[in-house]
C-alpha cells in the first residue's frame, strides 16, 4: 500500500522570516567572498566627521543608506524602452509677433536647443520621474549614475541625496532618479567627457558658430573658478557686469554653467564638501540681468546638484538690484537662501576669502593676480565619447565592479549602532574606488583650461592635485580624501 504524500504549509510570517534568514546568510557569504576592498596604506580616521556625512552616520541614517543602494541596484536591471534618435534634427518652432489680431505679424523662430536634449525622448524630461524613469534603459541610468559620482566616494554622493530630503529614503530616490534622467537629457556627461574644446567641435557641428560661442563664453571672465575660500572650498566667480544677455544664445549659457559645475565637482569631496559662490555685483545694470539664467542656475543647485553650494556671497549690490532681488526671492529654496551672504565691500568679503585669492576685477589691484588670471596656457587637447582602453580604464571599471558587489552585500546586512569598524571599511571601499578613477581620469574626462593651467592637476603617478596659487594653500594632493 503507498503512502500518501503530505502537503507541508509554511505559513506567511515563517516564510518572511525564511527569506530573511537566507538573504542574510547571501549577505554573510558574499562578504566572505568579497572581503572590503584593499585600501592605502594611509589610516582613516573618523575624528571630526560631520554628523550626517560618511563616517559619521547614525544608525537610521546608514540603515536609509542601504536602502537606497538597494534601490539603485534594482533600478540599472530594468529594460527601459531603447530610444532611436532622429535622423532628421527638429525644426523650429515659430511664433507671430506685433500685428493686430495676428494679421501683419512678423513670424519669428521661438529659440530652442539645438544640442541638448538632442539624443533623448522628450517623455525622459517631460513626464512625471516614476513614469519616466521606467522608459530609461537601466544599462544608461547606470553609466550616467557613475558618471554623476565621478571622483567622489559613492557613498558619499548618495548621502547628498539623502540629506537634501532630510534622510527619507524615498524622497532621496526620487530626486535621485530625477537627476539622473535630467543628466541624461542634458548630455552632463558628454559634457564633461569632451572638455571644452571637444565640446566646441561638437557645438560648431550641431550649429555653425555654437561652439565658438561657448569658448568665447569659457574665456569672457564672466565665470571663474579660484579660491580656496577661509573654509579650504573652491570658489565660483560669477562677475555680473560681463554678461549681456544678447550676446548669446540660452543654451550657451547652459552649458558654461554645467561646464563649471562639472569641473568644480573635482574639488568638492571630503573634506572641502561643497563650493563657494561669489556674485560680483559691482557696476550691475539692469541691462546685465538675465532673469532665465538666474532660473536655471537656482534649479540646478536645488535640484541636480544637493549639498554643493557651501555658501554664497552676493557682492556690492547696487540699490537696482533690490528690484531684482525682490523677483528672485521667492525661487529661493530655504536651504539655499540660508547661504546667502551679502558683502558691501572688499574688507566685508575678506572676512569670508582672502584678499590674494580674489580675482583683479573685484579687488581692483592689476598687481596681484589670482593664479587663474596670471597663468597663460594653450587650448586644452579634446576629449572623446569613446575612451581608450588603457590599463586605468580596465583597472578602474574592475574597482567599479567590485565596489559594486561589495556593496549589494553590505546594504543586505543588519545595521548596528556605532560600528566604527563598519564605518572604516566604507571609507576604505569609497577610497579605493577614487584611487582608480583618479587613476582614470585622464582617458575619461576632457580636459579644461584649469587643468592647462595647472590649477587641477591629475600627475603621471595618478594622483589628483589642487593648486589654487602661490599665496594661498600651495598644492594639495586630495587622491585619498574620503
Amino acid at each position: 500500500m503507498k503512502e500518501k504524500k503530505k502537503n507541508i504549509c509554511i505559513d506567511s510570517r515563517a516564510f518572511n522570516l525564511l527569506l530573511l534568514l537566507s538573504s542574510s546568510f547571501f549577505a554573510l557569504f558574499s562578504l566572505f567572498l568579497y572581503p572590503p576592498m584593499a585600501a592605502s596604506p594611509n589610516n582613516i580616521s573618523l575624528e571630526n566627521r560631520l554628523e550626517g556625512y560618511v563616517g559619521n552616520l547614525s544608525a537610521a541614517q546608514t540603515t536609509a543608506l542601504k536602502q537606497l543602494w538597494i534601490k539603485l541596484f534594482a533600478l540599472f536591471k530594468q529594460e527601459g524602452q531603447p530610444y532611436v534618435v532622429p535622423t532628421k534634427p527638429a525644426q523650429p518652432e515659430t511664433k507671430a509677433t506685433g500685428g493686430f489680431f495676428g494679421f501683419g505679424a512678423k513670424v519669428e523662430p521661438v529659440q530652442k536647443d539645438v544640442f541638448l536634449g538632442a539624443t533623448t525622448d522628450e517623455k525622459w524630461l517631460t513626464l512625471p520621474e516614476e513614469k519616466a524613469i521606467e522608459l530609461i534603459p537601466g544599462s544608461m541610468l547606470h553609466k550616467t549614475f557613475w558618471n554623476l559620482v565621478a571622483t567622489d566616494n559613492p557613498d558619499a554622493s548618495l548621502c547628498r541625496f539623502l540629506r537634501a530630503r532630510k534622510w527619507d529614503c524615498e524622497a532621496a530616490y526620487k530626486m535621485l532618479i530625477n537627476t539622473l534622467r535630467w543628466r541624461l537629457v542634458m548630455r552632463v556627461d558628454e559634457i564633461a567627457s569632451l572638455g571644452e574644446s571637444g565640446l566646441r567641435d561638437l557645438l560648431n557641428k550641431s550649429l555653425d558658430g555654437m561652439g565658438d560661442s561657448f569658448i568665447k563664453q569659457v574665456h569672457s571672465g564672466k565665470a571663474t573658478l579660484g579660491g580656496p575660500d577661509k573654509a579650504g572650498r573652491v570658489v565660483c566667480f560669477i562677475n555680473v557686469q560681463l554678461h549681456h544677455k544678447e550676446e548669446q544664445s540660452l543654451e550657451v549659457v547652459k552649458l558654461l554653467t554645467l561646464y563649471i559645475m562639472e569641473t568644480s565637482r573635482l574639488a568638492c569631496g571630503y573634506p572641502m564638501n561643497n563650493a563657494g559662490l561669489v556674485f560680483n555685483l559691482e557696476n550691475f545694470t539692469l541691462s546685465n540681468m538675465d532673469f532665465e539664467f538666474v532660473k536655471f542656475l537656482l534649479g540646478c543647485l536645488e535640484a541636480y546638484y544637493p549639498e554643493t553650494l557651501g555658501s554664497c556671497y552676493i557682492h556690492k549690490a547696487p540699490w537696482v538690484f533690490s528690484t531684482v532681488w525682490a523677483m528672485i526671492t521667492p525661487l529661493l529654496d530655504p536651504e539655499v537662501a540660508s547661504k546667502i551672504v551679502f558683502t558691501k565691500d572688499l574688507e566685508e568679503l575678506t572676512k569670508y576669502i582672502d584678499v590674494s585669492n580674489l580675482p583683479v576685477i573685484i579687488t581692483g589691484n592689476p598687481n596681484r593676480k589670482t593664479k587663474d588670471e596670471s597663468t597663460k596656457a594653450d587650448p586644452p587637447a579634446p576629449g572623446t565619447l569613446n575612451p581608450p582602453q588603457t590599463p586605468a580604464v580596465v583597472a578602474f571599471l574592475g574597482a567599479l565592479e567590485k565596489y559594486e558587489i561589495v556593496t549589494k552585500a553590505w546594504a543586505e546586512t543588519q545595521t548596528v549602532e556605532n560600528d566604527t569598524e563598519d564605518a572604516i571599511r566604507r571609507l576604505e571601499n569609497g577610497r579605493a574606488y577614487r584611487v582608480a578613477r583618479i587613476k582614470a581620469e585622464k582617458d575619461l574626462r576632457g580636459p579644461t583650461i584649469y587643468h592647462a593651467k595647472g590649477l587641477v592637476k591629475v600627475t603621471d603617478e595618478g594622483r589628483l592635485i589642487l593648486d589654487f596659487g602661490v599665496d594661498s594653500s600651495g598644492q594639495i594632493d586630495v587622491t585619498e580624501c574620503v
